[in-house]
């Protein structure tokens, strides 16, 4: 069974700042802010003054690195002015943070079944330390490595080139998974254009051989709050059945699916 603690989507940008561009309606019920108060502020306004560096660490290596499933639990800022602890997972996806949210509760068992899906679990501690709680297929030593960029903004923007990614947000409530927002990268990725696909289901998108395996595996998304990763083709062209290869990381809220898609990487072995 999926968890019943609150949650909700965000989205920041990928400057130094992690501006808000959108959030959901859910949001008020964890933090008591509205989407409205939150749009166009500064993530960091909310931060515990203790947890600030630590969490600069964590959002510095998820754009650099470009991480596709990170989950970090830290304080927020309650309107109400006491603070909240929050688990965040993060999608990165080009030029904006897709993230799904949650109220943090040790003995949910939707807190377990997040942190052992994700690639790397980070903990802030009471004293803004930064802790390790969980990484698949990597030690501490090399983990740490994770924190470590190349690069740097330069004038509060990502300068150097980056892989390009789309993001969607699905209706989690239709047995179609409708489409209720799509970000612009979508059409220079796989020919379909957000006008296309808002509204419709995102099946429609996928080829025909692939449809009941991604359908099972967003509904146990859904339904059990599992960190998913999948690869699929998608339907560039409905009428030649031109497809392309992609992959995909999806996270879910009573807000709706959040997913990140980028294209399949192809390799050569000689």
């Amino acid at each position: 069974m999926a968890s019943n603690t609150p949650n909700f989507i965000s989205i920041y940008d990928n400057t130094a700042d992690a501006i808000f561009v959108y959030v959901s309606d859910s949001v008020t019920e964890v933090t008591g802010w509205s989407p409205q108060d939150l749009i166009g502020t500064p993530a960091y306004a909310l931060f515990h003054p203790d947890d600030v560096l630590s969490i600069t660490r964590i959002h510095a290596a998820n754009v650099m690195n470009e991480k596709m499933s990170c989950m970090a639990r830290y304080r927020t800022k309650h309107k109400d002015g006491h603070f909240v602890v929050i688990e965040t997972v993060v999608h990165y996806c080009f030029d904006v943070i897709m993230t799904t949210n949650f109220l943090y509760d040790p003995s949910d068992v939707g807190h377990r079944i997040r942190g052992t899906s994700v690639d790397e679990l980070w903990v802030v501690e009471e004293d803004g330390s930064l802790h390790l709680a969980g990484a698949w297929n990597d030690n501490q030593q090399r983990m740490q490595e994770t924190l470590v960029t190349a690069n740097n903004w330069i004038n509060n923007r990502v300068a150097h080139p980056q892989e390009p990614r789309f993001c969607l947000i699905i209706n989690r409530y239709t047995y179609e998974y409708t489409v209720v927002f799509a970000s612009q990268m979508i059409e220079k990725l796989v020919g379909t254009s957000c006008e296309q696909i808002l509204g419709k289901s995102l099946i429609d998108f996928i080829a025909e051989p692939d449809r009941s395996l991604v359908e099972a595996q967003l509904d146990m998304v859904k339904g059990t709050d599992m960190i998913m990763r999948m690869r699929f083709s998608w339907l560039m062209d409905h009428e030649k059945q031109t497809t392309e290869a992609v992959e995909a990381i999806a996270s879910s809220t009573n807000d709706g699916l959040a997913m990140v898609i980028r294209l399949a990487p192809r390799i050569s072995i000689r």
